[in-house]
């Protein structure tokens, strides 16, 4: 079995991802910032922006997974903070980069998280890999993040991650907290397609490109099933609170309260998982309603 180190193994699906690699038998490390000295794993503290990687944090590693940078959702959108989210990411990829190429070691398998914000809002038009890079500042930020990654010396697969589905953090429980006061919100029109994933289904794609040596380039992290918004709250509301209300939310409210932000619950990303399908690759939870179930413990 592997070594395997997790840049920013601390996040959301850093931490499933290392419950998922541990059961398959690998061993696993982290690479953080700051290090509280309760990680559940060995864990080694790195300064990207000083491109600062301990040398030993590489000893015995078969394998990098890169999910560092600063959270999209984790502040409103300044200038400040939009340059920290690319800044962040730029730092990492070229610091790990860096490091393979100047310190002795033995990996053999690069795989660094991406984002479908690459592609932009494109309505209805089905997105694939091959598919052009958008326009706005996610679309520009994903593609320099991308690009960092371009001269890495060994195997290279990146993954373009969609609506990550968790109880624990990310969209999940920002879309349920209203349903639990009785009101589901249609967000804007709600027609923008929403491409999502069970957070075991990305873990087990993770997993797929780890061990599948014919794996590599860029390929989208999304469920077989994208859906519209008001289609993903009208089942979320079946799941979680059938007798709440179903407001609208309209798109002005949402750009005077989030600002740019609002892109981010907005926009129309219609992506195709069709070449990790075309690999053998099998989703646990192609369907939105089955994911949703697992989630909240349904049957």
């Amino acid at each position: 079995m592997a070594c395997i180190l997790i840049a920013g193994g601390n996040g959301l699906v850093g931490q499933r991802l290392t419950q998922v690699l541990q059961t398959a038998g690998h061993e696993v490390r982290w690479l953080v910032r700051n290090p509280n000295g309760h990680e559940q794993v060995r864990t080694f503290a790195w300064n990207p922006e000083r491109h600062e990687l301990p040398k030993e944090a590489l000893n015995e590693i078969d394998a990098i997974i890169s999910l560092a940078g600063a959270p999209i959702a984790g502040s409103r959108w300044t200038t400040g903070y939009k340059r920290k989210i690319l800044q962040s990411r730029l730092d990492a990829a070229q610091t790990l980069i860096h490091a393979l190429n100047n310190q002795s070691n033995r990996v053999s398998c690069v795989i660094s998280a991406s984002a479908i914000g690459f592609y932009g809002s494109r309505g209805n038009e089905i997105l694939d890999e091959h598919s052009k890079m958008g326009v706005g500042f996610l679309s520009e930020t994903t593609a320099a993040w991308e690009s960092a990654y371009e001269s890495c010396p060994v195997r290279h697969v990146t993954i373009r991650i969609g609506i990550v589905l968790s109880r624990n953090g990310g969209a999940l429980p920002k879309l349920e907290a209203p349903l639990q006061a009785g009101i589901a919100s249609i967000l804007g029109q709600g027609n923008q397609v929403m491409s999502w994933i069970h957070i075991d289904d990305l873990c087990a794609l993770f997993l797929h490109a780890l061990s599948k040596n014919s794996t590599t380039g860029i390929y989208n992290g999304v469920a077989p099933h994208p859906v519209e918004q008001r289609v993903f709250m009208r089942t979320l509301r079946r799941i979680v609170n059938p007798i709440s209300l179903l407001l609208p939310a309209p798109a002005f409210v949402l750009r005077i309260i989030l600002g740019e932000q609002a892109v981010l619950v907005l926009d129309s990303t219609f992506v195709s998982c069709d070449r990790i399908l075309s690999e053998g690759f099998q989703f646990k939870f192609p369907i939105l309603t089955d994911a949703l179930k697992d989630l909240y413990g349904k049957n």
